[in-house]
């Protein structure tokens, strides 16, 4: 009953997830799950404890329940046995709890609702980048560096507001105002953090010619198409493939199918995100 009871609580763990795409497993999850029963392990015992007419079974389930809780208890605080690819499929379905949290709450003071957006929108590019990680760890293993990080000076207000920080650059969402700004010609294909959330990357036409609309610090960016798949700028590249990285995407109208972009920048940013792309009929 009460192994029972521990797999039914680490699936319900899971009823918050906004969407079934953010459905991973999570060491962590089930180490709170094994916690829990072995709390109620012990409640129940201690509550029934003429269930068993063996008082020395009744200790043996006592301790292995207070043994099992420690334990459990350690492992959730200490992420001893967790790693990489753990840490990121668990990470993945506890940002989609705030990113129901934030889409559905029914919130009314403009600041309150700014900050809904924001979060929303951070943890589904953080979802995202997470996905694509995943799966470049698991084919190609792990990165030996991560690039050294730039050493902070003294300026000006003036300064340090005219300086972008490269490395926190990221596709941002855009409105359908923006597309239809951007690419006048049509907007053909989007790319997509999940399967509802607004274009971060859309292929259309501009001038007559392939392009491919970015929205970086709150700039609308266009790249031509280099190749299939392909969009490059100065200064800057993106690529549109399969998951797998081994087949660029085309702009043929197809629905909804599992992709990776991948955001180059000579400046010093390389961001991968594990999305969707679909193109209109």
């Amino acid at each position: 009953m009460i192994a029972t009871s521990t797999v039914v609580m680490f699936v319900l763990m899971y009823l918050n997830t906004y969407l079934i795409g953010h459905v991973f497993f999570s060491e962590t999850r089930a180490y709170m799950a094994v916690l829990m029963g072995s709390a109620m392990a012990f409640v129940m015992l201690a509550f029934m404890w003429a269930m068993y007419s063996s008082p020395k079974l009744n200790m043996v389930i006592l301790t292995g329940a207070v043994v099992a809780c420690a334990a459990m208890l350690w492992l959730v605080r200490s992420q001893a046995t967790v790693g990489d690819l753990s840490y990121m499929r668990a990470m993945i379905p506890h940002h989609s709890i705030a990113i129901m949290t934030s889409n559905r709450a029914t919130t009314e003071d403009p600041r309150v609702n700014a900050l809904a957006e924001g979060i929303s929108y951070a943890q589904n590019k953080e979802i995202a980048e997470m996905r694509y990680l995943i799966d470049d760890i698991k084919a190609n293993g792990k990165a030996t560096s991560g690039g050294e990080q730039p050493t902070a000076r003294v300026s000006s207000l003036d300064a340090a507001l005219a300086s972008p920080m490269i490395r926190t650059l990221d596709a941002q969402p855009m409105t359908e105002a923006e597309l239809t700004a951007g690419l006048p010609g049509g907007v053909a294909c989007r790319f997509t953090f999940t399967t509802e959330s607004p274009a971060a990357l859309a292929v259309g036409e501009a001038g007559g010619e392939p392009v491919a609309l970015l929205k970086i610090s709150d700039d609308l960016v266009r790249l031509p198409q280099t190749a299939p798949g392909s969009f490059a700028t100065d200064g800057a590249e993106v690529r549109l493939t399969s998951p797998d990285g081994a087949q660029a995407l085309g702009t043929e109208p197809q629905g909804q199918v599992e992709a990776t972009a991948v955001l180059t920048l000579e400046a010093g940013l390389t961001a991968g995100y594990r999305g969707f792309f679909a193109c209109d009929a």
